[in-house]
């Protein structure tokens, strides 16, 4: 069964925007000197700072909580990137940098949804917190999938919302606010088409490699 055109121009695209972000991470890593820094030790550091930026946004400061998670995302890449270029690539760092991000992702949702029902010391803005958490199941089915697929031998890339648009999305949301209930919905619906994309990719390679009758 032929794949729709837009899905593999979306499978070109990701693909040539991960590898242009991967050959940034490089040449940052160098000027930054961060190669004396151990990956695991980078992907704590990201989190640390995206806890900060998520309390940020708990407590209001939208604009400085989104600057703050920008630069969280960046050491998201970074730590993969030392790891690439000083041949420390592991499997507990790979199993340490997915759970870091889930944790990264579930802790900026909260924040989210505590702005929303409580900024103003007032439970309120319930359509919003269901958007949250649609979003958040839906970004953490994406990444669990392409997990749980890739530790059984299938491969799971692309789709419309992988973790680097869904961190410039939440970005983009917090900098400019008028912006955030639009990006809840596209975040909230999107993330899930996404997983289920991804499981239709694994589905295709599972009949691909089928044993015949």
């Amino acid at each position: 069964m032929p794949e729709p055109a837009v899905i593999g121009w979306l499978r070109v695209f990701t693909s040539r925007f991960q590898e242009w972000v991967r050959t940034l991470a490089r040449r940052a890593v160098e000027r930054l000197r961060l190669l004396g820094f151990s990956p695991n030790a980078l992907t704590l550091v990201g989190l640390a700072i995206t806890v900060a930026g998520a309390v940020l946004v708990a407590a209001g400061d939208l604009l400085l909580g989104g600057v703050v998670l920008l630069v969280a995302g960046a050491f998201d890449i970074f730590d993969g990137a030392v790891a690439r270029v000083t041949g420390q690539v592991r499997r507990y760092g790979a199993f340490l940098d997915s759970t870091v991000d889930r944790y990264a992702e579930g802790v900026t949702f909260i924040a989210l949804l505590y702005f929303f029902l409580f900024n103003d010391g007032q439970a309120r803005h319930s359509t919003e917190a269901m958007l949250v958490i649609a979003a958040l199941l839906g970004s953490l089915l994406v990444s669990y999938i392409r997990a749980r697929a890739q530790s059984l031998g299938f491969a799971c890339e692309g789709g419309l919302l992988a973790r680097p648009e869904r961190v410039l999305l939440i970005v983009a949301a917090l900098v400019v606010p008028p912006l955030l209930v639009p990006i809840l919905w596209i975040l909230a619906v999107l993330t899930n088409v996404t997983a289920v994309q991804r499981i239709f990719f694994v589905w295709q390679q599972s009949r691909q490699t089928a044993p015949a009758d």
